[in-house]
């Protein structure tokens, strides 16, 4: 059996090493950060209303295919600011609802290769959908007098050598890209269907 002396410095030894090992590994960095997803540089829409409500109806499962309970940036809180910085009350009465329906993150895996082509291939393996849709909504008390609906879907794939760094980047930007494109749709949508309670 090993002496006293020879286990302590193998152990001395994988001590030291252990830093190194887990440098190696590729874990989301906690301390990552993310530009703020902001709309305070956008022109508002003026409502002719007293207050804006907003209301989140869309429930993440939490369970897969869905994933959007592990992105930087969750589409659902996206959206959230989207209307604060964006939709603005001017009125001195009724109410404009902002209502989120669906605001998901799903992945689905994609057949990559088998065998030895797959050994020295490196192939997109997963294919990730952002989708946000909301509505805006005018009411006088509980009388409904427009609507604006707008939805946006964008999809992104993942190599199957992705780190978990880059997974992030890649939500951040999927998500990005769905907001940036959903204030761009429902900009549009209030145009048309609430032009008569604009200011």
């Amino acid at each position: 059996m090993p002496s006293g002396p020879i286990v302590s410095r193998r152990l001395l030894l994988a001590a030291a090493m252990l830093p190194w090992l887990l440098t190696g590994c590729d874990t989301p960095n906690p301390a990552m950060d993310f530009p703020e997803l902001t709309f305070a540089h956008k022109p508002v829409i003026r409502l002719n209303v007293a207050k804006i409500e907003i209301i989140n109806e869309y429930r993440m499962p939490f369970k897969a295919p869905n994933v959007e309970h592990l992105v930087p940036v969750a589409p659902s809180a996206a959206a959230e600011r989207w209307a604060a910085d964006v939709l603005k009350a001017v009125g001195t009465q009724g109410t404009a609802l902002f209502v989120i329906t669906r605001a998901a993150v799903t992945v689905e895996e994609l057949k990559t290769k088998s065998g030895f082509q797959g050994l020295v291939s490196i192939e997109q393996s997963e294919r990730y959908e952002a989708a946000l849709e909301a509505r805006i909504e005018i009411l006088d008390g509980t009388r409904r007098l427009a609507t604006a609906r707008a939805g946006t879907t964008r999809t992104q794939t993942a190599r199957e050598d992705t780190t978990p760094n880059q997974r992030a980047k890649l939500w951040y930007t999927l998500v990005e890209r769905v907001i940036i494109e959903f204030d761009g749709e429902m900009r549009k949508q209030a145009d048309n269907f609430l032009k008569d309670h604009r200011r």
